[in-house]
């Protein structure tokens, strides 16, 4: 009798245990599972905040920099209606040049857009390749020579002749576009200088103006900008657009950058961290990175 009975205390003991593993084997699973989909959620919801700021960024970056062309592009076409309808042929063809200058600026601002927007996720990975910064310099120029004639303002380039830069092409070009149009649209009767040039430090690339420049509040919006460079960082209230679309071109391409001006003492941009490379280059090891940019 007393062995049956610890049988029976041996076997529900041992059932009791297997029921307690079991429960607590249940209780870790569906811990593990509750924790998945925590994180499933919490990635879901980040990505939902992503896309809503990104959307944010777009509309008012959109909202901001065609307001003013399509609104002159509407008075030009109304002023070559009238000037058709005259039959003022020359006053015609000079406000159709217009039209299509204004359209390219547009079209280019577009491309810049859908570039910003690609860039701005997490995976983005830019191609880059050798490229001759005078070319590239030369394509600015022409861009922008009917826009400095129209400011009374001369366009400088100062960079030797033969520099290739290593960086993803598309990229670097809209932030120098963009720099170059901030310092035309505050300058009047001045200069607005290109520079690429070599320091102890590296190799800096320069846009600098001697137009109306900035307050330091403003300064101060654009410098907190360029301090925090992170993927779809947050838009800057009542700051310049054009300057978060930069900061954040810029820390796509690994670019540091750094702005100084005062009011009535002009702006100027330097951009470090760009590598100067070979065209005929065919990889880019840290040794063969060249720091000071050397004419080919």
């Amino acid at each position: 009798m007393t062995f049956q009975w610890i049988c029976v205390t041996i076997l529900t003991a041992a059932i009791s245990l297997a029921v307690f593993f079991w429960v607590l084997h249940r209780y870790f699973r569906l811990d593990r599972a509750k924790k998945d989909l925590e994180r499933q959620v919490e990635d879901l919801s980040r990505k939902l905040a992503y896309s809503n700021g990104l959307k944010r960024k777009i509309t008012l970056m959109i909202a901001h920099d065609l307001q003013s062309p399509l609104h002159f592009l509407n008075v030009l076409s109304d002023h070559v209606s009238r000037f058709a309808a005259s039959n003022q042929l020359s006053e015609v063809r000079a406000g159709t040049e217009e039209i299509k200058k204004a359209t390219g600026n547009i079209h280019a601002f577009v491309k810049e857009v859908n570039l910003w927007a690609r860039s701005q996720h997490e995976d983005f990975q830019p191609s880059q390749h050798s490229f001759s910064f005078h070319e590239l310099a030369g394509e600015l120029r022409q861009f922008f020579e009917d826009m400095m004639v129209l400011n009374h303002n001369t366009f400088v380039v100062d960079s030797e002749a033969d520099v290739f830069v290593y960086t993803n092409r598309d990229i670097l070009k809209a932030i120098l576009r963009n720099l170059i149009d901030n310092a035309n649209k505050h300058t009047r009767g001045g200069e607005v200088r290109l520079s690429l040039t070599s320091h102890e430090d590296g190799t800096w690339l320069t846009v600098s103006d001697n137009g109306t420049g900035m307050l330091p509040g403003e300064l101060q919006k654009i410098r907190r900008r360029l301090a925090n460079p992170v993927v779809n960082g947050p838009v800057e209230p009542n700051s310049r657009l054009g300057y978060q679309l930069i900061a954040d071109f810029a820390h796509t391409l690994g670019f540091v950058m750094s702005v100084s001006s005062g009011k009535g003492r002009g702006t100027s941009v330097r951009i470090g961290g760009v590598v100067c490379q070979s065209p005929f280059a065919t990889t880019l090891d840290s040794a063969e990175i060249i720091s000071i940019c050397q004419p080919d």
